[in-house]
């Protein structure tokens, strides 16, 4: 395969690492770089992978992560060789991608250069172990939630990246596994075609992965949930204007009818705020390049329909207890609008 360079972050390997190398080898991989994440164990691997002439050997002390050492050799592979090959594919040091499937995510990269390549594992074969089987599934339900698009398996390690789209890649946030969720959030954000074939399904009995179940996993779901967790954040900033506003108003024009109190308070609330929340939304949360005036009529027809969708239900709730404050029913109801309303400002406003 002279059109593509296999790139093999490493940690703490064993010599699964070098059966690896021999066989990509013999099936004629002209280039393969290896990263050495600041490895304390396996200096008598990584000096025999020195040995090899098709391997250049990346090393640094400290260990970073996987995402670091991804991007430290995909920056090494642009200073020196997009002009030899296509594209580079990744897979990991421990024998979990076979050769065959290496050649053929190789092949399918070559063929479609404006595509990023995974390699999928069925994750309803018996061998799976439990916990990756349910996470998987739950990382991919909620990956086709909120970003719409469907993708088997989030966090295989076999990927074919080509040449046009490695900065992309290197923009990805992340040091550790969530590097690589990252790079998929930003190839559905840019809206690149995403092509995924099957892989084998290697688990052996005992496992040689470095993913810490707990803390990467947290790394990882908060990868994901990155533009809710700031859509929350800025939502909650403007709702704080809001909720402040409007119990300002309802306790100060105690005169006026209450239903119609109701209404002009988040009228009023929901204007001011509404402006807060805009701009937050466009530049931090969605990162939207669009010219205000552009967004600004469908951000206020949407911020209209969940004022009279607020004030309906506030006053159906009040109305059936009278003895609640409007407020706590206020928080209530805008609440659920907000859960929704992430999915239409995402897809219909800002379409990030």
């Amino acid at each position: 395969m002279k059109d593509v360079v296999i790139l093999i972050p490493a940690y703490n390997p064993s010599k699964k690492l070098l059966q690896l190398l021999d066989e990509l080898i013999n099936a004629d991989f002209f280039k393969i770089i290896v990263v050495n994440d600041g490895s304390t164990e396996g200096k008598k691997i990584f000096d025999k992978v020195q040995e090899y002439p098709n391997v250049d050997l990346l090393e640094y002390e400290e260990n970073r992560g996987k995402g670091y050492a991804l991007k430290y050799g995909i920056n090494y592979y642009l200073e020196n060789f997009t002009k030899e090959y296509k594209g580079i594919v990744t897979c990991d040091a421990d024998l979990q991608h076979s050769v065959a499937d290496i050649i053929n995510v190789s092949l399918k990269l070559v063929a479609n250069q404006d595509s990023l390549i995974l390699g999928y594992r069925d994750f309803n074969l018996k061998n799976v172990p439990f916990n990756s089987k349910f996470g998987n599934k739950v990382t991919s339900f909620l990956f086709r939630f909120l970003y719409g698009e469907s993708i088997k398996d989030t966090q295989t390690g076999l990927r074919g990246i080509p040449n046009r789209y490695l900065n992309l890649s290197l923009e990805a946030n992340g040091k550790k596994f969530e590097y690589e969720m990252n790079i998929l959030i930003n190839f559905v954000k840019n809206k690149i075609n995403i092509i995924e074939i099957p892989i084998t399904t290697i688990y052996y009995k005992h496992s040689e992965s470095k993913f810490k179940r707990i803390n990467d996993s947290i790394l990882i779901y908060k990868a994901l949930f990155n533009e809710y967790i700031k859509y929350g954040l800025t939502s909650l900033f403007a709702a704080v204007f809001d909720l402040i506003i409007f119990t300002f108003f309802v306790n100060t024009f105690t005169t006026l009818d209450n239903n119609l109190t109701i209404i002009l308070g988040t009228i009023i609330a929901r204007i001011i705020s509404g402006f807060i929340n805009f701009n937050l939304t466009k530049y931090l949360v969605f990162d939207s390049h669009e010219r205000s005036e552009k967004l600004l009529g469908k951000f206020y027809l949407h911020s209209a329909c969940n004022v009279v969708a607020s004030a309906i239900l506030v006053m159906i709730f009040h109305n059936l207890l009278p003895m609640i404050h409007e407020s706590y029913f206020k928080i209530l109801v805008d609440t659920m609008i907000y859960l929704v309303g992430f999915k239409i400002q995402k897809h219909w406003i800002f379409k990030s």
